[in-house]
C-alpha cells in the first residue's frame, strides 16, 4: 500500500528533519555486559583492573531456585583461568576472557539453595610483575539474571568491584550474531519533481537507496563523539524521484558507535570498543525535502509508517570486517509496490542528546579504482589477488555461482613469496569478508560499511576467471580495488629531478590518503584511530597538498567534543580508546597539543580567524591545564618521540629523548601559540599571561636540561630530538643557538647522515635544519636508500609509508602509517620553494625560496587563500632560472638559492642581500622569470 502524501509544507522549519522519528529495532545487550569485573579483597591495598595480585583465590554466589526454571546457563570469562563448580559438580572452565565461556546449569541446578563455586587464578606478569586479574558472570535462570557484582565472596572475604564489563584492559562485550536491518517506507509524488534533498543519519553507518539505487559511492555517516555530536549527511535525490509512488530504502551497518565483539576470532581492538548506543545497536533517522515543479513543498520522514526487517549484511564490524548473505535481501525490497506485509514496525527510539550538525567537510568517496596485476596460487584452493598499490579501500566484484554458495576475501598488506597473504598486523586476529550468493547466475557487490588497508587480497570457497574449476566453486568474474578517502581536494603538486624524490613523494602521499578519513587516522586496518599528534605535526605536509580547511575544522570540532572537564586533552579523538585518563596511550603532551597547535597553525595557513576563536577556550584549558600538572615547571613525560631510531631495541616509546623533555618543549610551543591566538583576537590580559607562562617554562627547561658547557641539552645516546624541538621552540640561550644545532649536526654526520628522530621529533628535525639554512644536510639525509631511510622502505617494494623507519614487515607494526611522512612539507616549502613568509597569515606575504641540493629541475603549485602559485626552476652549473607565478593581492619575494646577480623578465633588478646572504627579489603579481647567475 502506498503512504499517504506526507504533511505540505509552505515554510522552510527551523528543524531540517520537521520532526522525524528516530527508529531502532529491537537489541538485548548479553547478560554479561551488565556484569562487574571482581576479584578478592586480599588485602588493604585494593586490586584494580590493571593491577590485581597473582595467584589462586576461590569466588563464591549461594542463590535461592523456587522452582527449576527450563533455561538455565551461565556465561563466564576468567582472567587468566577459572574451574566453576555448582553445587560439587564441575560444570566448565575459561581459559580465555576475551570471549565468554557459555555452559549449561541445568543438570547440577536444583530446587532450593545453591553454591557456586569458582576457582579462578592470576598469572603473574613478566618477571615477576603484576597482571591484569578478574572474573565476571552472568547467571541466567529463566527470566531472572544474578551478575557478578560486591555481593559475591571470595576467600571468605568480600570482592572488590574492578569495573564493567566494558573497563580497560578487557573490554568485555557480548559476541555480536545480529544482522544488520534494513527499513523501506513508500510515499507518492503527484507530480513533476524540481528539487528533492534527503537527509540522514545512520548509526554506525548507512547506505540510502531510492527506487532501487544507491545514493552516494562510498561509506557513509560520520565519525564523532557520539554523545555530544551526531552529523548527517545532505544528498540531492531529484534524479532519483519520479512522479508516482516511490521508496526510500536503507540499510543500517556498525561503526564506531557500538563497536562489539566479533565473532569466531575476528579482529578487534580490545581498547577502542566504545558503545554509545544506549542500547540502541541501530538508530536511523530521515527527511528528504521535496519541491514540485509547480512550487508546492511537502516532506518524507522516518516515522511508525516504516517498516524493517534482519537485511543481507549479517556481519558489520569496524575490525572484523563484513559479512554478506544475498539470499536475506529481498527482490525489489527498495522499489514502490513492494508487498512487505511481513515486515516488521520499527521502534521509536528516544532522540539523543548530542547535538545535530550537517556535515559540513566532504565525505568519504571512491576515488582511484585498481585491478590484479597478478593472481597467485599459493596451495590447493587458495588465490591471492595482487593490486598495484598499498591503499585504503573497498573491494568490488562480479561473481558467478550457485545458490547458496559462499566464499571468502581476506585483505592485508602483506603477502609471502610464495604468494600466502598474512594478516599480521591484525594481533593474531582476522579479518574477512564473507559473501553467499543468493538466486546464482551473475551477482555484482561491493564491501557497504566496511574498509581497510590492503594490497593484497586472498580468495577461498571461490576460483578466479579462467582457473581450473573441477569443483564446481562460485567463479570471480572480476574484482576491483576502490580507494576511498574523504574528498579533499587537491591544492598542490611536486614534481623533481629526482626520482628518489618523486618515489618518496608518492610513498608518503599514498599514506596520506589512506589516512585521510571521517578522522586523521593513524591506520587504515588495525586502529582507525584519530591519533592525534599527526594532526598538528602533518598540518602543513597535508595542506601542501590537499585543501583540508573544513576537515580541520571537523578536527578541532572532534577535539572540543572529546576535551575533558579538567582541560585534558586525551591521544585520540574522539575519544574511542577506552583507557584510564592518566595511561601513556591515553595521555600524551605532544598528542594533546594538536588541540592548541592546529587552530593556531590552521589559522596562519588560511587566514580563517573562526581557527581562533571557535577554538580558543579549548586552547586555554588545555594549556592551564599543562600548568596544573607540571612539577617544577616540567610537564609530564609520556610516550614522547614514539617510534625513534637507531638505539637497537624495538620501536615504542622515546629511547634518545626524554619524554618529559619533549613534552616540556611542546607545552612551551602551546603557551606561545595561545599567546599569539591571544594577540590576534585582541586579548591582552591572556597574551600577557602566556607569555609569561612561556618564559617560566622556557626557564624550567634550561635548568632542568641545558648544559651550557656542552651546549647540549639532555639525551640517551642522540641529541637529535631534543635540540631540534629547544630549537624550535625557542627554548635555546641567546647565543648559543649555532652551537647546540652543531651538536645536533655532529650527532647526524657520526651516524652517516641517519636521522634518529621518530613521531613526536621528525618534523622538528626538518624545521630545525631548514630553518637554519641547512636544506644541504637535509639532502644527504632524505638522499640515503639504506635501511633507516625512505630510500631503504622503498628499496623493499613498499607502495605507502610505513609506521617505522627500518619497514618492520613482520608482526604487528602497519605498512600504511603517515606519521613520518613530514618530508613532504621540505619538498614543498624549501625544495621547491613555496612558503609564507616569516609572520605571514593567509598567504599574505609568500617567499619562494628553492633549495636545489643536488637536483637539476623542480616544478608544482600551490592553490592558497589568496590564489595559486605557480614554481618551476632549473640549476645549470653557474645559473638558476626561476619561473614564478603569484597571485594579486600578497606581497612576494623570491630568495635565490646562489648566484651574485639576478635578472627579472630579461632586465636587471636591484636584488637585497637576505638571509643566509643569498639575493632577494622582491616580485611583482603575475608570471616572472628570475635568473640568477654566478660571476
Amino acid at each position: 500500500m502506498l503512504a499517504s502524501i506526507a504533511l505540505m509544507l509552505t515554510m522552510t522549519p527551523v528543524d531540517p528533519f520537521h520532526g522525524a522519528e528516530w527508529l531502532t529495532v529491537p537489541y538485548k545487550p548479553h547478560a554479561i555486559e551488565r556484569a562487574q569485573w571482581i576479584w578478592a579483597k586480599t588485602s588493604s591495598e585494593l586490586p584494580t583492573a590493571r593491577n590485581a595480585p597473582a595467584g589462586e583465590v576461590v569466588i563464591r554466589r549461594e542463590f535461592e531456585v523456587a522452582k527449576l526454571p527450563s533455561s538455565a546457563r551461565m556465561h563466564f570469562a576468567c582472567d587468566n583461568r577459572a574451574e566453576v563448580y555448582l553445587n560439587g559438580t564441575h560444570i566448565g572452565s575459561s581459559t580465555d576472557w576475551r570471549t565468554p565461556t557459555e555452559i549449561d546449569l541445568t543438570r547440577a541446578l536444583r530446587n532450593g539453595l545453591n553454591s557456586l563455586r569458582v576457582v579462578a587464578t592470576n598469572d603473574s606478569g613478566p618477571a615477576g610483575s603484576t597482571n591484569p586479574g578478574g572474573f565476571i558472570a552472568s547467571i541466567e535462570l529463566g527470566d531472572s539474571v544474578i551478575f557478578t557484582d560486591k555481593s559475591w565472596t571470595a576467600d571468605g572475604g568480600s570482592v572488590v568491584e574492578l569495573g564493567p564489563a566494558s573497563v580497560d584492559p578487557w573490554r568485555l562485550r557480548g559476541i555480536d550474531s545480529e544482522p544488520c536491518p534494513i527499513f523501506r517506507k513508500e510515499f507518492v509524488v503527484p507530480s513533476r519533481v524540481s528539487k528533492a534533498t534527503a537527509r540522514v543519519i545512520g548509526l554506525g553507518h548507512f547506505q540510502l537507496r531510492m527506487n532501487g539505487k544507491p545514493i552516494g559511492d562510498a561509506i557513509n555517516q560520520a565519525w564523532s563523539e557520539y554523545d555530544k555530536r551526531i552529523y548527517f549527511q545532505t544528498f540531492d535525490v531529484t534524479d532519483a524521484l519520479r512522479k508516482g509512488g516511490n521508496a526510500v530504502g536503507i540499510l543500517l551497518g556498525n561503526g564506531f558507535w557500538l563497536v562489539s565483539e566479533p565473532p569466531d576470532g575476528r579482529a578487534v581492538k580490545g581498547d577502542a570498543m566504545p558503545d554509545f548506543s544506549d542500547g540502541r545497536k541501530f538508530l536511523m533517522r530521515f527527511a528528504i525535502d521535496i519541491e514540485l515543479a509547480n512550487g508546492e513543498k511537502f516532506v518524507v520522514v522516518s516515522d511508525a509508517a516504516a517498516k524493517w526487517r534482519p537485511g543481507p549484511v549479517t556481519l558489520s564490524h569496524i575490525y572484523a570486517g563484513e559479512d554478506f548473505d544475498a539470499r536475506k535481501e529481498p527482490p525489489r525490497w527498495d522499489l514502490a509496490d513492494f508487498d512487505d506485509s511481513d515486515w516488521q514496525s520499527p521502534i521509536i527510539a528516544k532522540a539523543p542528546s548530542a547535538e545535530l550538525a550537517e556535515q559540513f567537510w566532504p565525505g568519504v568517496a571512491g576515488k582511484d579504482v585498481y585491478r590484479p596485476t597478478e593472481i597467485k596460487n599459493p596451495k590447493p584452493g587458495v588465490w591471492s589477488y595482487v593490486f598495484p598499490q598499498n591503499a585504503s579501500a573497498i573491494i568490488r566484484f562480479t561473481v558467478r555461482g550457485k545458490p547458496d554458495q559462499t566464499f571468502r576475501l581476506k585483505p592485508s598488506e602483506v603477502m609471502t613469496d610464495a604468494g600466502e597473504v598474512q594478516q599480521l598486523n591484525l594481533w593474531g586476529m582476522r579479518c574477512t569478508f564473507d559473501y553467499t550468493l543468493g538466486s546464482g547466475g551473475i551477482e555484482r557487490h561491493q564491501w557497504l560499511f566496511h574498509y581497510n588497508g590492503f594490497r593484497y587480497v586472498e580468495l577461498t570457497g571461490a576460483v578466479p576467471k579462467g582457473k581450473p574449476n573441477p569443483a564446481g566453486l562460485p567463479v570471480i568474474e572480476s574484482i576491483e580495488m576502490i580507494h576511498v578517502r574523504a574528498d579533499n581536494r587537491q591544492s598542490g603538486e611536486f614534481r623533481s629531478s629526482s626520482d628518489l624524490y618523486n618515489k618518496t613523494h608518492a610513498l608518503v602521499d599514498w599514506a596520506m590518503r589512506s589516512n585521510m578519513s571521517f578522522v586523521m587516522t593513524d591506520c587504515p586496518h588495525r586502529e582507525k584511530l584519530g591519533w592525534l599528534e599527526c594532526a598538528h605535526l602533518l598540518m602543513r605536509t597535508f595542506a601542501y597538498r590537499y585543501d583540508c580547511r573544513e576537515w580541520f575544522m571537523k578536527i578541532c570540532m572532534d577535539m572540543r567534543d572529546a576535551q575533558l572537564a579538567n582541560g585534558r586533552v586525551l591521544t585520540v579523538a574522539p575519544k574511542y580508546l577506552m583507557r584510564p585518563p592518566d595511561d601513556m596511550y591515553a595521555f600524551t603532551v605532544e598528542w594533546g597539543a594538536a588541540s592548541v597547535l592546529l587552530p593556531w597553525q590552521a589559522y596562519e595557513w588560511y587566514g580563517d580567524k573562526s581557527f581562533l576563536t571557535d577554538n580558543y577556550v579549548m586552547m586555554m584549558r588545555f594549556v592551564d591545564h599543562l600548568d596544573a600538572v607540571s612539577k617544577d615547571g616540567i610537564a609530564p613525560g609520556m610516550l614522547g618521540d614514539w617510534y625513534d631510531y637507531g638505539h637497537g631495541q624495538p620501536p615504542g616509546p622515546s629511547r634518545f629523548t626524554p619524554t618529559d623533555l619533549s613534552a616540556t618543549a611542546c607545552w612551551a610551543m602551546c603557551a606561545d601559540a595561545l599567546a599569539d591566538a591571544a594577540q590576534a583576537l585582541g586579548k591582552r590580559e591572556d597574551e600577557r599571561k602566556y607569555r609569561a607562562m612561556w618564559i617560566r617554562i622556557r626557564e624550567s627547561f634550561l635548568r632542568r636540561f641545558y648544559d651550557p658547557n656542552a651546549h647540549s641539552f639532555k639525551n640517551n645516546g642522540s641529541p637529535q630530538t631534543g635540540h631540534a624541538m629547544a630549537l624550535c621552540a625557542d627554548l635555546v640561550p641567546e647565543g648559543d643557538r649555532g652551537a647546540v644545532l652543531d651538536v645536533l649536526l655532529e650527532d647526524l654526520e657520526k651516524r652517516g647522515y641517519q636521522q634518529t628522530s621518530g613521531d613526536a621529533g621528525h618534523l622538528f628535525f626538518i624545521r630545525a635544519l631548514a630553518e637554519a639554512g641547512r636544506s644541504d644536510v637535509l639532502h644527504k639525509v632524505y638522499s640515503r636508500t639504506g635501511t633507516g631511510s625512505y630510500g631503504g622502505i622503498l628499496a623493499k617494494g613498499l607502495t605507502a609509508m610505513p609506521e617505522t623507519w627500518d619497514a618492520i614487515t613482520v608482526g604487528s607494526n602497519s605498512l600504511n602509517h603517515c606519521m613520518l611522512g613530514h618530508v613532504m612539507e621540505w619538498f614543498h616549502g624549501w625544495v621547491l620553494g613555496i612558503r609564507q613568509a616569516e609572520g605571514s597569515v593567509g598567504w599574505k606575504s609568500v617567499l619562494i625560496a628553492p633549495e636545489p641540493g643536488e637536483s637539476t629541475e623542480c616544478k608544482g603549485f600551490l592553490e592558497t587563500p589568496i590564489g595559486k602559485i605557480e614554481v618551476e626552476w632549473r640549476r645549470r652549473k653557474d645559473r638558476f632560472e626561476l619561473d614564478v607565478a603569484v597571485p594579486a593581492g600578497c606581497s612576494a619575494s623570491a630568495l635565490l638559492p646562489f648566484g651574485e646577480v639576478a635578472t627579472i623578465d630579461g632586465a636587471p633588478t636591484k636584488a637585497q642581500r637576505g638571509e643566509f646572504g643569498r639575493l632577494r627579489v622582491e616580485l611583482p603579481a603575475g608570471r616572472s622569470r628570475i635568473i640568477s647567475r654566478s660571476l
